[in-house]
Parts: structure tokens; sequence; C-alpha cells
């Protein structure tokens, strides 16, 4: 039985009501008055636990101070360590509905990189479709050739508002994919890194917009990853597709992989969200709830095939509530591995000491990126 469980709530109810019904009934009624005294006593003992337990238990539903039992036990360690969920999408529900990658054509020949002979690549690319003009930074595996007919695995990073790729970089992301690709414990990897917002798209919350508006979800799950499959020799399965975020970009990262599990079989999450939280110059909040982007409900309701690995900390305002939330609520096939820290706010130092953490778990999890 799980700590946010309301069964918990309703048999902590039940016990207490027992209890209370022993006492008024003043059982038991034989034996000595010692032996009365005493099993009186451990029932007044055990109504006051299974009450104070009882109100902890219902104020936790409420307001979800612990999202599981080990992160109850763990409150007072540095780290605490959760598991929620389960069926990781390399089992039999990587199988899901939806166009994916597949049908996406890639040309026996493809186009010229921009800057011939070097690693990172910078590309401006417009998507029609979603009204998305995007400069896009692609950083190649170490010995890439176009001409070969090996496949890559793809993480799509998506950056923090408002500092951009250049902001992204700084992360660490591409030498620690460096790293572990050399000591072979991740399979070499395409990391895609577009602008998700600019100065004439405000933050978007990477949700789709009305039909004059920026449609930023369709261009992150659609419109990117063919774009993607048309210029690089990549992977077609979702296990080999992941995003990967900070703050903002971990709310996208979450939201994408979430509401798109045909195309991305994870999605790591580092200080993000799992509600969009809107600026006041554009908040488009009757069309989110609409299509589904309470990432907490759909995780209750309906979720998905996908594994996520997802930090935060407690001193995280921004961050904690949804996430702890989120914990809370996940469900099979849904499999959730988090990460929560006692100290810390929202900043860069906080975050960059885990991504060597949660690329290894990415390698572990996702068959594409196995090294």
């Amino acid at each position: 039985m799980e700590l946010t469980d309301t069964s918990l709530v309703v048999l902590l109810a039940l016990l207490a009501v027992a209890a209370f019904g022993l006492i008024v009934a003043g059982s038991p009624r034989r034996g000595g008055p010692v032996v009365r005294g005493v099993v009186r006593a451990l029932q007044v003992v055990a109504l006051n636990v299974f009450v104070l337990a009882l109100a902890g238990a219902a104020l936790n539903d409420q307001y979800l101070f612990y999202s599981s039992w080990s992160d109850l036990f763990g409150a007072r360690a540095d780290t605490v360590r959760v598991h929620q969920g389960g069926k990781p999408p390399g089992g039999a529900a990587a199988h899901v509905q939806g166009p994916g990658l597949p049908v996406v054509g890639s040309p026996l020949v493809l186009p010229p990189l921009p800057h011939p002979g070097t690693r990172l690549q910078v590309f401006t690319v417009s998507d029609s479709r979603s009204r998305t003009r995007s400069e896009v930074y692609v950083q190649l595996p170490v010995g890439y050739n176009p001409r070969s007919g090996r496949l890559y695995p793809v993480i799509v990073g998506l950056p923090a508002l408002p500092s951009g790729p250049q902001g992204f970089l700084r992360l660490g992301v591409l030498s620690t994919v460096d790293r572990l690709t050399a000591q072979h414990r991740l399979s070499p990897s395409i990391v895609v890194v577009p602008t998700i917002d600019t100065a004439t798209a405000p933050d978007t919350e990477c949700v789709d917009g009305a039909p004059t508006e920026p449609q930023t979800d369709s261009w992150l799950a659609r419109g990117l990853p063919a774009w993607t499959a048309q210029h690089f020799r990549v992977q077609r399965s979702r296990l080999g597709w992941t995003t990967l975020g900070y703050s903002s970009g971990g709310w996208c990262a979450a939201s994408v992989a979430m509401r798109h599990p045909d195309v991305y079989g994870a999605a790591v999450v580092l200080a993000g969200y799992f509600r969009p939280d809107f600026s006041a110059a554009y908040d488009p909040r009757s069309s989110a709830a609409q299509r589904g982007y309470d990432l907490v409900a759909l995780a209750r309701t309906a979720p998905p095939p996908v594994s996520m690995w997802v930090l935060t900390s407690r001193e995280d305002s921004l961050s904690y509530p949804t996430t702890s939330a989120l914990l809370s609520a996940a469900r099979p096939p849904l499999d959730v591995t988090g990460t929560v820290l006692a100290r810390g706010g929202h900043h860069d130092a906080l975050v960059t000491p885990y991504v060597p953490v949660a690329l290894s778990w990415l390698a572990q999890t996702l068959p594409g990126f196995r090294g």
C-alpha cells in the first residue's frame, strides 16, 4: 500500500474507530485490574497513534509533503531516491499507438552539413506547419559518417528560459555524453538542441497555442524529429529517442515525452515541473487544459509507457510541488525514477553534478542508448 493511496487513509480511519469502540465498550471485561489497566492504556495509546497517523496521512494526501514511503523515511537524508510506476518501455509496453518516426522518409544522400569537419553544427530550421523558426544546435558523435549505414540514438536537449542552446551547453551534457561514450557506458548519440523560445515567440511553455500562435508542442513532437531524421542517420524506434531538459526545459521534456510516447521512450527532467507555468504575457490556459497538459493528471488517469528520471529539491518552490505530485500519481506503464534533494534552490550548480547520473540511467533504461 503506497503512502499516497486513499486506501491508507481509509484503513487508518477504520483502525481509529475500532480502537475508540474498544475503549467505549470497556473491553476487556475479564482479568485482573492490573491486566485490564494495561490493556486499556495500550488501547488509548493505539487510538492516539491511529488518530495522529490519520491526520498526517490526510494532510499528506492533500499537500503531498512526501510522495512515497521511501521519501517519508528518508526525510532527514540529504538525498532520497524514489521509484514509482513500472514496466519501462523496453518491455511489452514499448508498442504504442501513433505515427512515430518510421513513417518519416530518409533520403539516400543526406543534405550537406553547414560546417563540414566539425562536430557541433548550427542550423536555422523553419517549420510552416507549427509556425516555428528555430536555431538548432546539433552535436555529432565522434566518427560520425553520413555515408555510413550506422544509425544513432537521439537526445533532444531542451534549454531553460531564457538561456537558449548556449545555456543548455553549460550544463555539461555534451562533455558527459562524450565521456560516457568513451567509457562504453553510453552508445554514441546525436544531441539536438533547438531554440524553443525567441524574441517573437514568448514563453509558450511548449504547448500548442491558438491557430495563429506558435505550435511548439507539434514542432518538438513532429517537426523537429522529422527534420532530424531527414538530415542525420538516426534510429527510428522510440527506444532510441529521449528528451532532456532543465527548469522550463525540463517541463518541456516531460510534456513532449509523456504526450507523444510514439516518438520518445524516455525523458530526463532536471528541476522541471509538471504543469505549465505561463507568463502574464502569454497564457493559452484554456486550450492547454483541453489538450491534456496537466501531466500529474495524465500520470494518474492515462499513464503513458515512458521512462522518466527526475531531479528536484525540497527547497525548490518551482520544481518540488508538482514533481512530488507526479511521483505520487505515477502508475504503470509510466516508470519514474526520482532523486529528491533535501537542500538546494533552483540553479545550474545544483543540476550539473547529476547529469552523469541521469545519462547513465538512460543508458541502462532505453535499449537504443546502451553502451
